[in-house]
């Protein structure tokens, strides 16, 4: 079934030639032990049939949560870190899914491949109570159910698969047709490759009586979606796109959020090319090296980092590759400081369209990534302009403007963290994650380390994601053994923290080892920087002690976590020069004032 409640399509499925047989439920696991190490989730009563068989799949580790909402975050942060771009969460039946409906909605919004698995009420409960009169429905309820809008009415046990698809790329359901016709492993894998495919969450809806059925399959298949040659308008797209190329004699590169799982590509363009790139916030890390010499900032309009916005105006080409847009990553206001993109010669090669011009016709249904790939197959390096020289590089410092006033040593501002993460505290191969928090806007005027990462759920938005999402980061590395290669830095205000600080204790479960500097300033700064500055309502009920929450969560002797806090610029320079020891989990409790806002804040609200 398609996720478009409008037009429901079944899809045609090749269905694998079976070697062997095996329970439903042990042949969803071996599909996805495939492509993930973790599967994350709540049990309850409709999946637990389902998740036994788990236990019969040793290469795939089950990590319980202790909600759904967080599970979805979780799978998030997993995504992003895992290889094969792909993550699972299992819920059950309506009270588990609708909780975890958020976190996917921003994975939806954010473009994270997620597979969102439902146990539900079982096929042969839906099936009877298609046959029952009214009179015999009315005592056959289920729990978890929501009733009819009148109390006699029947329940109707598809309710809460109608509600996903505007959530979702794919949604499957397993039935005792699909057992019966030997299409189950189809579905599955259609599930999976679509999910991965598309960037965007997925379900698999899969009822309780269905798990331990035996059915045909063939465990050896790859999941790798299928590739296909491009199509005439892909063609099209890269015609014009090395012509463009080919004309321009000073040509800036804006590689873009949709490019990340291409980043050798978009290195070795940038390495052979020397066209000045940029950035943008919601791709920092992502899509190629930021140490490069070339690299000249981040592009966000009239946001961007200093002197960013005025190098790129100074390019006859932008090829603005991977595009995403919205308005927390590209910024367009359409005020006067927009009106510079009107003319401008530039390229947009997006996920799924192609835009040449500013806000000209948009070229629909292609793929942005294959486009890309075929470009780097054809593209004649020795016919491309050499660039002017340019070798000014990008000044980060300018971004903080510490004044007399934020150099005070007995006093924490978040420029003065700013300025500390760039200028000494960040390393090669850094992850940093950022909660949505007054501290988010100031993330693209950090420089990042020879490839070193940054992610924060910018436009979604949703407070709590971080510090869950961190989870699933960092469970990632351990499972594919990257763990060692990368340090985790996870800058967390301490209003979302409230939202989601259950999944502390994953940290501590499985020995997980980030850096957390949490941003206290009592409340919900980002709100307060908008509307209603001294108003109750962006207070915190209570200050929480964060530097005990970890004893609480029961690391009692601090054998996996150390803590401290941090109350002015000497001790936040202090401690991001002292060792630490990295096999613990770092708490830093950085304490600062309600009404400190960044310079990246002010400035995206117009008050800096």
């Amino acid at each position: 079934m398609t996720s478009d409640p409008k037009t429901v399509i079944e899809p045609e499925y090749t269905l694998p030639k079976a070697t062997g047989t095996a329970p439903v439920g042990r042949l969803v696991f071996e599909r996805l032990s495939k492509v993930t190490k973790s599967v994350f989730g709540v049990p309850g009563d409709f999946n637990l049939k389902l998740i036994e068989h788990i236990y019969d799949v040793p290469n795939l580790e089950w990590v319980g949560n202790n909600n759904e909402l967080n599970s979805a975050y979780v799978c998030d942060g997993y995504t992003r870190i895992n290889p094969n771009n792909f993550s699972c969460l299992i819920t059950t039946y309506g009270v588990g899914e609708l909780s975890a409906l958020n976190g996917i909605a921003g994975s939806f919004a954010e473009d994270i491949a997620v597979l969102h698995i439902v146990g539900t009420s079982a096929s042969k409960i839906k099936t009877a109570i298609n046959h029952q009169s009214t009179q015999d429905s009315l005592f056959k309820s289920i729990h978890h159910l929501i009733p009819g809008s009148k109390s006699y009415t029947k329940q109707d046990h598809d309710i809460y698969e109608k509600i996903v698809g505007p959530f979702s790329c794919i949604a499957e359901r397993l039935t005792p047709e699909d057992v019966a016709e030997g299409t189950i492993q189809a579905k599955i894998d259609n599930a999976i490759t679509t999910v991965i495919k598309e960037n965007k969450p997925g379900y698999l809806f899969i009822p309780a009586d269905i798990s331990d059925e035996i059915v045909p399959c063939n465990l050896s298949l790859s999941l790798e979606p299928k590739k296909t040659p491009l199509t005439s308008t892909e063609k099209k797209v890269l015609s014009v796109l090395l012509q463009k190329i080919y004309e321009a004699k000073n040509i800036g590169v804006v590689p873009d959020y949709f490019l990340k799982s291409e980043k050798e590509n978009v290195n070795k363009l940038l390495e052979k090319s020397k066209w000045s790139a940029y950035s943008t916030p919601s791709a920092r890390g992502l899509c190629f090296d930021e140490s490069i010499s070339n690299f000249k900032g981040v592009f966000c309009n009239e946001t961007s980092t200093p002197g960013a916005l005025d190098a790129i105006k100074t390019h006859d080409l932008i090829l603005h590759l991977g595009s995403r847009i919205n308005e927390t990553n590209f910024r367009y206001s359409g005020s006067v400081k927009s009106q510079w993109l009107e003319d401008k010669n530039i390229v947009f090669l997006a996920k799924d369209f192609a835009m040449i011009g500013f806000k000209q016709e948009i070229i629909e249904n292609i793929d942005g990534v294959k486009v890309f790939n075929e470009l780097m197959e054809q593209i004649d390096f020795e016919k491309l302009a050499v660039p002017p020289q340019n070798d000014q590089p990008i000044n980060f410092s300018d971004c903080y403007n510490l004044t007399e006033k934020n150099k005070i040593e007995d006093r924490l501002f978040e420029d003065q963290l700013s300025y500390e993460l760039s200028a000494n505290y960040l390393k090669e191969n850094d992850i940093v994650i950022c909660e949505m928090s007054s501290f988010t806007f100031e993330m693209e005027n950090i420089k990042l380390p020879k490839n070193a990462v940054s992610f924060t759920q910018g436009f979604y938005a949703s407070i709590g994601y971080a510090l869950p999402a961190c989870v699933g980061a960092c469970k990632a590395l351990k499972d594919y053994g990257l763990e060692s290669k990368h340090r985790v830095v996870l800058i967390q205000g301490d209003g979302s923290a409230q939202m989601t600080l259950q999944e502390l204790s994953l940290f501590l479960a499985h020995s997980l080892k980030p850096v957390i500097f949490m941003l206290n300033n009592s409340g919900y700064s980002i709100e307060r920087a908008i509307l209603g500055e001294s108003r109750s309502y962006n207070d915190l009920t209570t200050n929480w002690n964060w530097t005990k929450i970890l004893e609480a969560f029961g690391d009692e002797n601090k054998e996996k976590h150390d803590s401290l806090t941090v109350k002015n610029y000497t001790e936040l320079k202090d401690y991001m020069q002292k060792d630490v020891d990295e096999n613990k989990l770092q708490m830093v409790e950085l304490i600062l004032e309600k009404t400190d806002y960044s310079n990246g804040l002010k400035k995206f609200l117009g008050k800096n």
